[in-house]
């Protein structure tokens, strides 16, 4: 048993070396992205909630 847990974590260590792992530079242009697409996402979604309650204001 305890050789069979041993073994997961040297394979597992093994796989992780094998991962290639992303830079910073590449890590800082995904979160850029991320929050851009947030951002634009907001900017939309609100839009839509002023144009809804607008329209419901109307409908009273």
């Amino acid at each position: 048993m305890l050789g069979r847990i041993v073994r997961y974590f040297q394979e597992a260590r093994a796989e992780l070396s094998r991962v290639t792992w992303p830079t910073r530079e590449q890590i800082v242009e995904g979160t850029q992205a991320i929050l851009v697409f947030t951002l634009a996402s907001m900017l939309v979604l609100g839009l839509y909630d002023l144009v809804f309650r607008f329209l419901i204001g109307l409908l009273r």
